[in-house]
């Protein structure tokens, strides 16, 4: 984990966003700030040998177009995987859902998780975002199943359900969707696309676990 976090540099992203019109004015000013948002270096493929090289489990992560990072897998504690990066960012999921934020400039947090799939129980969250800070937002959410699909990952082919979710919060006039690639046969969660922060760009990931 040391000799991970040595190759890792410092990026400077700045931070873009769209449709930031219909956002109160605490959610909209400074959009243009440079933010220390993850120490990271540009894309690339996990190749087999890559994949190998790691000893712990692994997530490959990038914010919008920025540059990508690796946060190792540190903890796992009643089914929440805890992924720690360079400069005390953590990076909290629940089957692979990112839950809760740590170290960035504008953090999120799932109040009201529980171990049930939030995949087929669509509902409603309570979430909390800070910088500006909001405390127990009612987010809303639908959840839609789409065709089967092919992903490419460690070099090989992975047949996975794409599923969409919607989600919005109206108390600050936030919607976004979500998207998990569930594979298909372990129904693991092997990537998303996430929306955690109206403040923040779009979160990709890929998982990469060792048993």
């Amino acid at each position: 984990m040391v000799g991970m976090a040595s190759m890792i540099r410092l990026f400077l992203i700045v931070i873009s966003l769209s449709g930031c019109g219909n956002l109160p004015i605490a959610y909209i000013q400074n959009f243009s700030e440079v933010n220390n948002v993850i120490f990271g270096f540009p894309d690339y493929e996990i190749t087999k040998d890559i994949y190998e090289s790691y000893d712990n489990s692994f997530m490959k992560i990038r914010f919008g177009r920025g540059p990508i990072a690796i946060l190792i897998l540190a903890y796992i504690e009643d089914d929440v995987y805890e992924w720690v990066g360079s400069d005390d960012v953590k990076i909290f999921t629940l089957d692979g859902r990112i839950i809760r934020t740590e170290g960035l400039p504008h953090n999120y947090e799932l109040r009201n998780y529980s171990n049930k799939d939030f995949l087929t129980n669509p509902s409603y969250d309570l979430i909390n975002l800070y910088n500006p800070d909001l405390y127990l937002a009612k987010m809303e959410r639908k959840v839609f199943k789409t065709k089967i699909e092919n992903i490419q990952k460690i070099e090989k082919s992975l047949s996975v359900n794409k599923i969409y979710e919607k989600f919005q919060v109206d108390s600050i006039r936030w919607a976004d969707t979500n998207i998990y690639y569930q594979n298909n046969s372990t129904l693991q969660i092997e990537s998303i696309e996430q929306s955690i922060h109206p403040r923040l760009p779009r979160v990709f990931v890929e998982y990469y676990l060792k048993y």
